[in-house]
């Protein structure tokens, strides 16, 4: 993701000497620091105001998953959904497995045998949901996961892919 925003705005005025533009944000979930300073051709300069942006969605879908998955193993991939709109929604959160090699889903291989929840948020709360699996003895490929969270108006997902390694193959970690 870009640390920065870069823009080359067009500025348009109103009757009343307001000015406006419009630009396209980075896509990070983050706040940013918006200076507003102008300058001449004799670079002369004004500094109008500084203030704080947040970028966010109405709805975000979080996944937190592993760094890796070891052939046999049960776990539950977890996601959180938060609905930061000013009125509680309801929707429903899909999971879906794919070989990587292939993007052919492998749902069934791995138990994921219910891969749609329905989720309900307050307004501005967020909920947990997970989804239980197994990871089979035989699957030692790379999976791609994805996670969509859906509304009747709001949407938001995540895709990714984690390595399946073999229970023979040792993972150290040092600091």
């Amino acid at each position: 993701f870009n640390e920065t925003a870069f823009f080359f705005p067009q500025l348009h005025a109103d009757s009343a000497g307001n000015f406006s533009f419009s630009f396209t944000m980075p896509e990070s979930l983050t706040q940013w620091k918006w200076l507003s300073i102008a300058h001449t051709k004799n670079l002369a300069f004004g500094y109008r105001m500084e203030d704080n942006i947040v970028t966010q969605k109405k709805l975000m879908v979080q996944p937190n998953m592993p760094r890796f998955l070891r052939e046999g193993d049960r776990m539950e991939f977890s996601a959180k959904i938060s609905n930061m709109s000013d009125s509680a929604v309801k929707g429903v959160v899909s999971m879906q497995l794919f070989d990587a090699e292939t993007m052919q889903p492998v749902d069934g291989l791995f138990n994921n045998v219910f891969p749609d929840q329905y989720f309900s948020a307050d307004a501005g709360n967020s909920i947990s949901i997970s989804f239980p699996v197994q990871i089979p003895f035989s699957y030692l490929k790379p999976l791609t996961w994805r996670f969509v969270a859906k509304t009747s108006t709001l949407s938001d997902g995540e895709e990714n892919t984690l390595p399946v390694l073999s229970n023979r193959m040792l993972v150290t970690e040092s600091l």
